[in-house]
């Protein structure tokens, strides 16, 4: 086991520099190699234990490889979770004898990126060291304020700022009303009931559909409408190279946690995040024994494509998941045409509507496909006015594509944007190959 030889490392460093003395080897927070806390947290900061902080070493090793990974913190890169072998230097307060504890952290798997640190701390001193520990990572805890975008966790961005409005999201109205109702009452009156019943006010909804339902525009509506509300939103992204990982929910547990408002989190496929080793530290945040405990309250909005894969522990443990919405394909016509209007706009016509019976039990993301095929047919042949027969043509080629097998790919003839093709073929491709 990689931490086997930390330790092996440590025990053989510790005998080199203080011989016999006694100390205690144990499992360390991997935060007091990170860039950032070894940066914030200077030398003379009083700690527990009477005794205060006096720098830190760092020593070479053939046994861990030194490494840093790095990310944004506010609008600048900066090194961040590192790898490394450290000689952690302190003194004692009424004796002024220094005493240190001897550090090692290391990746322990290949394909995951998660840190292992142990470290040898004198007998007498875990006080001092858990305190230090604790600063380390609050040091490294993002800190977030209120502002006029969201913040990204994990991200390859810092922030963004969304664009859809509450009124843009098409839903069953009776579903629309009730997911903005649970919203609404938790923050409204929900929080004060946590504080009275003695709990943690942090709130977890789900939104499961299949792909192509909304759910990310839902999301970013919700966003734009807490925003509005002066609340903080947090957004974790498994957009860079890192994918979905437990470290990023980590770290947005650490943020919402910190903040002093009330505070939406928003983690998209959390299906993605419940994996090996990752799924057991998550459903213990979920359980409540390691949840963010902001006094204003904590939402978390989560999606799925796949509730199969999330297994009965989470679905069927109550507390985990408070409240699942089922986010559904086109129910009704009704649904449909306004869907149909809204990715129309100005092109819209009433004879458009005709069609709507053909985007029943479909995604969203069929409509809005649709719409904007059939707008690019009449701006290719130059045209202002979309027909019903383009409308038609277009509903036909995405049908089609949707029922292909990987077979059409060795077809030679690109999909095209003539409507005459289109109208033929039924999805853009000659006869002829």
């Amino acid at each position: 086991m990689r931490y086997e030889r930390l330790v092996e490392w440590a025990t053989q460093m510790w005998e080199d520099r203080y011989g016999d003395a006694p100390y205690m080897t144990i499992w360390a927070s991997s935060e007091c190699s990170n860039k950032i806390a070894q940066e914030k947290v200077k030398p003379n900061r009083k700690l527990r234990g009477k005794a205060h902080y006096t720098g830190f070493e760092e020593m070479e090793t053939d046994v861990v490889v030194p490494i840093s990974d790095y990310g944004s913190r506010g609008r600048k890169m900066v090194l961040t979770a590192t790898a490394g072998a450290f000689i952690f230097k302190f003194t004692d307060d009424d004796t002024d004898e220094a005493f240190e504890v001897v550090y090692a952290s290391s990746y322990i798997d290949d394909d995951v990126q998660d840190l292992t640190a142990v470290a040898l701390v004198p007998e007498g001193r875990l006080d001092t060291w858990a305190n230090f520990e604790s600063i380390c990572a609050k040091a490294v805890r993002p800190r977030i304020r209120r502002r006029r975008d969201v913040y990204i966790i994990g991200g390859t961005e810092a922030f963004f700022d969304p664009a859809v409005s509450w009124d843009d999201v098409i839903l069953d109205t009776e579903l629309k009303n009730a997911i903005m109702d649970d919203v609404e009452a938790f923050f409204n009156e929900g929080v004060d009931i946590y504080h009275k019943l003695k709990l943690t006010p942090f709130r977890k909804l789900l939104m499961a559909g299949v792909p192509g339902t909304g759910k990310t525009m839902l999301c970013a509506a919700l966003a734009k409408h807490a925003l509005g509300k002066r609340r903080i939103v947090v957004y974790v992204s498994g957009s860079d190279r890192d994918g979905a990982t437990f470290e990023k929910m980590q770290r947005a547990f650490q943020a919402v946690a910190s903040a002093s408002l009330p505070t939406l989190l928003i983690v998209e496929e959390i299906d993605a995040y419940l994996r090996g080793d990752d799924k057991a530290r998550i459903l213990n945040v979920l359980d409540g024994i390691e949840s963010p405990n902001n006094s204003k309250g904590t939402l978390m909005i989560a999606t799925t494509n796949y509730p199969e894969a999330i297994d009965d522990r989470v679905f069927k443990r109550p507390g985990r998941l408070d409240r699942i919405f089922v986010v559904p394909p086109i129910q009704t016509e009704d649904i449909a045409e306004r869907m149909l209007r809204h990715y129309m706009s100005d092109q819209w016509m009433d004879e458009h509507a005709e069609i709507t019976h053909k985007l029943l039990k479909q995604p969203g993301a069929f409509v809005r496909e649709v719409a904007l095929h059939a707008r690019m047919l009449a701006a290719h042949e130059h045209k202002t006015d979309v027909t019903l027969d383009m409308l038609q043509s277009s509903v036909d080629s995405l049908l089609r594509q949707m029922k292909m097998d990987g077979s059409f790919l060795q077809q030679r003839r690109p999909l095209g944007l003539s409507s005459s093709n289109n109208r033929r073929t039924g999805f853009g491709l000659d006869d002829e190959y």
